[in-house]
């Protein structure tokens, strides 16, 4: 494979000379295809906890519909994120491997995954294995940028990547649907999804499996502990069943069930010993919705997530998260808007073959928020009260204010706290932890510009400032052989991005700068880029559609402290997707992904996919 290094100025180019051809993958979402007849309006709920109108939202917020996953292919979750969001990624090899997304430069730990409104993950590590999450359980993601621990609490200081996933409550007819596909790397898989409504109760399912037998995740450069040069192969099965049933016109309920398991082959040195990990995520969620009336809707829910991952090596070991959650929302309807507030109870409990000083914490929580709209102005505050059974009480919240100056063109201001609880690890770890840990803090700030659809044209465009400084960061302090909080982060950037219709082609671009330094050391925080940024296209004609993008990254360290030897270069991907709709129910489809066959490097010594190719054939019945 050729190597690709781009530098700052030679990523801002290609952006800019791409522009004309390609769009920003997420352009489907805002701009009508020329073949529907009226463009539907958006809805966001994760950003307030009540749906709201994309262009009503005072946030950087990203919709990626069950559309948009179609047209990506294959690709993985942690992909997706990148190509749509424009977020920073790092992955320890290829599919299935461990991988983490930086949001705004923050930390990989400073962003909230939930999985249809419930937190997910692990609290040994205090992170979400979004590499076993994949797509084809997924209905629609929303990515909100910016501190929202005043709405959820602990690690929402980058943003929140909330994952909703295929939907009981959908409203739309009975439908069946199933795909095979094939390609490089001896990938192949299957998925089939489906829904059923016999009088008041909708059915849902779906059911998938991949294989791919990956190259080594690893090179020479992992270190002679960590190489190997045998295949590491990923194989993923997943599925999901949920019902609703509607008691009367003012209550509804509901219960999902989803479950995905995957089984990575990793590297830890030279031998035979088979070193394997086998993680299963899991989730069951029950609901209940009434309406008391015309203004006050009140929902409680229930719901345990697990994480269990067991390595099969010299040393074998076993980590299972049990989050346990409950919580009880009401959205009361005012004069000018609307009025949220709530309470929470979420349960952590560890089982491991590591015995940790202690295995369970709690947390209790109150929450409050409000959005209203006067004449021009757009008005936005929430507020959060936590006590944890580890380190007591935590207040936060934020506030945004934004002004209609012209129609379709609203500008705002918000700032916000936010803070994430330390882990199990840093906290409990026998021999390498410590206890009296505080949690890590935030404070941000955002100015920003939007541009509705219609108010130029066929033009969405967005812009944003934001600056955040992060105090009491864990790190590991050699002297003491203990976390302590000893480092603080300073991030601030810009974020720009435009969307348009020009001869029946969609198109958009978005781009990202921003400087992700140690606020000590002023140096760049570790495998985050200054410059990021992408552009697509896609087209529609006959039976014919294309969809096409172009990722670029600038320059990384993998070090804190900019040492040469751990430069990444900067590299750009182009990834393409054809699909010809044989008849009503029937497609055929192909999908490039890094079409240049880019040598990327998002962590010293190990490997990324090449160029891969699959071929995909979709059958939608009912």
């Amino acid at each position: 494979m050729k190597t690709t290094s781009l530098s700052t100025t030679k990523i801002s180019t290609l952006l800019l000379l791409a522009s004309p051809f390609h769009a920003n993958v997420s352009f489907a979402q805002f701009v009508t295809p020329p073949q529907a007849k009226q463009r539907v309006e958006q809805v966001v709920v994760t950003a307030t906890r009540s749906s709201l109108a994309v262009d009503d939202v005072l946030a950087q917020v990203t919709l990626i519909s069950r559309e948009d996953i179609d047209a990506a292919g294959t690709a993985s979750l942690i992909d997706l994120l990148q190509r749509k969001v424009g977020v920073d990624i790092r992955a320890t090899g290829g599919p299935g491997q461990p991988s983490s997304v930086f949001i705004r430069g923050t930390n990989a730990t400073h962003t909230l995954v939930l999985i249809d409104g419930v937190r997910v993950g692990s609290s040994t590590s205090g992170s979400t294995a979004l590499e076993n999450l994949p797509l084809a359980m997924i209905e629609r993601i929303e990515v909100v940028k910016g501190p929202l621990s005043g709405q959820y609490g602990s690690d929402a200081i980058g943003g929140v990547i909330q994952i909703f996933t295929r939907n009981a409550d959908k409203d739309r007819k009975d439908h069946f649907g199933a795909e095979i596909f094939a390609g490089s790397f001896s990938e192949r898989g299957a998925t089939a999804d489906g829904a059923v409504m016999m009088d008041q109760t909708r059915f849902v399912f779906q059911a998938s499996t991949r294989r791919i037998d990956a190259p080594s995740a690893t090179n020479p450069l992992a270190g002679s502990f960590t190489y190997n040069p045998d295949r590491d192969p990923y194989r993923n099965t997943n599925g999901k069943i949920g019902v609703r049933h509607q008691i009367s016109a003012q209550t509804s309920a509901s219960l999902d069930a989803w479950q995905s398991r995957g089984v990575t082959n990793y590297d830890s040195g030279a031998g035979t010993i088979t070193t394997a990990n086998t993680q299963t995520l899991s989730g069951t969620i029950a609901k209940l919705d009434h309406r008391f009336g015309a203004s006050w809707r009140s929902q409680f829910t229930h719901a345990q997530t697990i994480d269990d991952i067991v390595s099969e090596s010299s040393f074998p070991s076993k980590f299972k998260t049990a989050q346990t959650q409950s919580a009880w929302q009401n959205d009361v309807t005012l004069a000018n808007g609307i009025a949220i507030i709530g309470i929470e109870r979420h349960e952590e409990e560890v089982t491991s073959t590591t015995r940790f000083d202690r295995a369970t914490r709690t947390t209790d929580a109150v929450f409050a928020s409000t959005q209203q709209s006067v004449g021009t102005h757009r008005l936005s505050a929430n507020v959060r009260g936590d006590r944890e059974t580890q380190f007591g009480n935590r207040t936060t919240g934020g506030a945004s204010w934004g002004v209609q100056i012209a129609p379709g063109q609203l500008v705002y201001a918000s700032v916000g706290r936010a803070f994430r609880a330390p882990s199990f690890n840093d906290l409990y770890f026998p021999g390498f932890s410590n206890p009296a840990l505080r949690p890590e803090r935030s404070q941000s700030r955002e100015l920003a510009w939007r541009v509705s659809e219609g108010a130029i044209g066929p033009v969405r465009a967005n812009v944003a400032w934001f600056d955040n400084r992060i105090d009491d960061l864990i790190a590991f302090d050699f002297v003491t052989s203990k976390p302590q909080n000893v480092r603080r982060a300073r991030i601030r950037g810009v974020e720009a991005s435009v969307d348009t219709q020009w001869a029946g082609v969609d198109l958009g671009a978005r781009l990202t700068s921003q400087s992700p330094e140690d606020a000590d050391t002023g140096k760049q925080l570790r495998s985050r880029a200054k410059l990021n940024g992408g552009v697509s296209l896609a087209k529609r004609w006959d039976a014919w559609s294309v969809n096409s993008d172009v990722v670029g990254v600038g320059r990384r360290y993998d070090s804190a402290n900019e040492s040469p030897t751990s430069v990444m270069p900067g590299y750009a991907l182009i990834n393409a997707t054809v699909r010809y709709q044989l008849n009503k129910q029937v497609s055929v489809e192909l999908v490039g992904q890094n079409l240049g066959d880019t040598d990327t490097t998002l962590a010293r010594g190990y490997n990324q996919l090449g160029r891969s190719v699959v071929a995909r054939v979709r059958v939608v019945g009912f």
